[in-house]
């Protein structure tokens, strides 16, 4: 309806957000949330536009946009390439909450599925797994607990995870939490890890060993129960995030 010759509130302006402003913000939350940690190398242009189905010159673009505000660093070279920084700015808040915001209702649907399905992971590594399934998993429980820094602990977790999800013996099931991890992770493949908190830490250390227990012993209905409260750890990461974005909205 038009009210006195101007549009209503529904035919206002239409502003449309750029691609490289979306994958900007996604970059920004995907760091913020600990996709990748200070320190670390993105994926190069290709790889990261074959990730998230844009052009390497919108890649460019977005990651430009994050050396503008201290995020990443551009590194020449041989080991060249677009590094962490930081994992948090005054220019993050705004980006994590464009991200996650719209999305929240399908990413509380997604920490549920993933945690039913890795749940079920669990089980069914604990009836199926072989020695060789058990020596994977303790070289990656070791690797976690002898870490020293914050990207040793995430190259660790995610082997140990990886090594349950295979025994489980079903490429399907090692398919569809590979799904579910990127999902979860605003299309990028590998965990959230937020802060160094050395009492999360600790927390994901004593549910490994209690997890790899449990299926080394053929305890599945342990071993599930274990998993499903295990992979809250990752839905808390995300929510905290969120809430840091939308309380700095509060303040400012």
């Amino acid at each position: 309806m038009l009210d006195g010759g101007r549009p209503s509130g529904v035919l206002g302006p239409v502003r449309v957000r750029s691609v490289a402003t979306e994958v900007a913000d996604r970059l920004m939350t995907a760091i913020a949330i600990g996709d990748y940690l200070p320190g670390q190398r993105l994926p190069g242009e290709r790889e990261l536009a074959a990730l998230l189905d844009v052009s390497r010159a919108t890649i460019r673009e977005a990651i430009g946009r994050l050396q503008a505000v201290g995020i990443v660093e551009i590194r020449r070279g041989r080991t060249g390439g677009a590094y962490v920084r930081t994992s948090w700015t005054e220019a993050t808040a705004a980006a994590v909450r464009r991200t996650l915001v719209p999305r929240w209702p399908e990413l509380e649907q997604l920490f549920d599925l993933r945690g039913l399905v890795e749940g079920m992971a669990a089980r069914t590594a604990a009836l199926r797994r072989t020695d060789t399934d058990l020596e994977a998993m303790r070289a990656a429980l070791d690797a976690y607990a002898g870490a020293s820094i914050l990207r040793e602990e995430q190259e660790a977790d995610a082997a140990f995870h990886t090594a349950v999800v295979t025994a489980a013996g079903n490429p399907q099931i090692n398919a569809l939490s590979r799904d579910l991890l990127m999902r979860v992770s605003l299309g990028f493949p590998t965990e959230p890890y937020g802060d160094d908190d050395p009492e999360t830490y600790q927390q994901a250390l004593n549910e490994h060993r209690a997890l790899y227990e449990a299926i080394s012993a053929k305890d599945a209905e342990r071993a599930g129960s274990i998993a499903e409260r295990h992979f809250t750890l990752t839905a808390d990461v995300i929510r905290a995030m969120l809430e840091r974005g939308l309380n700095a909205s509060r303040d400012s």
